[in-house]
């Protein structure tokens, strides 16, 4: 039922951005300041989306100083789509994330924003390659020495689209020497997520 009814407000709210309609005042606005939860070089910002947003401000504390942002996520995973960010920069000598977020009024209580930062030596956005996007790479622990690179990710993901094209189980998949467990995550855009070898690479992949 959420799903239809946020399919229909998705593409109202598309229409009100091309329009220029959304409302902007500073009353509307409002804001939100959330903790960078994790270490200095990984963490993890989440706001809730229940309700909607115009123009609404978040505001990410992190607790390093050199680290990008290198995801964002919706939770449950019907609700993609159905927001926006805009305006997104690093203030502070980067310890402070600031962006703006507009949102449907129909997304249901309990939705959360997830972004996730990084710091190079940790995470790493590694784009897209074979059709599937949204690719990233985060080390998790002390790697074999190259395995933490967007080549990695990649050769994972080109395994994992090969065995699931093939009918196969993708609930293990080895690429690169390194054996992952894979598993369905309920987020998008990167709904899968695989770890092994201290690395954790998500994707955005088909269910189907």
């Amino acid at each position: 039922m959420h799903s239809r009814v946020l399919r229909g407000a998705v593409a109202a709210l598309v229409t009100c951005m091309i329009a220029g309609a959304l409302a902007t005042s500073a009353g509307a606005a409002g804001s939100a300041t959330a903790p960078c939860r994790g270490s200095a070089n990984l963490c993890e910002a989440t706001f809730s989306l229940a309700g909607g947003a115009s123009n609404k401000r978040l505001t990410v504390l992190i607790p390093g100083t050199n680290l990008r942002l290198l995801a964002v996520n919706a939770t449950p995973a019907y609700v993609h789509g159905a927001y926006r960010l805009f305006g997104g920069r690093f203030t502070t000598g980067g310890s402070v994330y600031t962006v703006n977020l507009d949102a449907v009024d129909s997304i249901p209580a309990g939705a959360k924003l997830i972004m996730t930062f990084g710091h190079p030596s940790t995470g790493l956005s590694c784009g897209r390659i074979g059709g599937i996007s949204f690719i990233s790479i985060f080390q998790t622990g002390s790697v074999r020495p190259g395995s933490y690179s967007c080549n990695e990710a990649r050769t994972l993901v080109l395994a994992w689209v090969a065995r699931f094209r093939a009918h196969l189980s993708v609930r293990t998949v080895r690429a690169g020497g390194i054996t992952f467990a894979c598993r369905l995550v309920p987020r998008l855009p990167q709904n899968i997520e695989c770890n092994g070898g201290n690395l954790r690479v998500r994707f955005s992949g088909p269910t189907g």
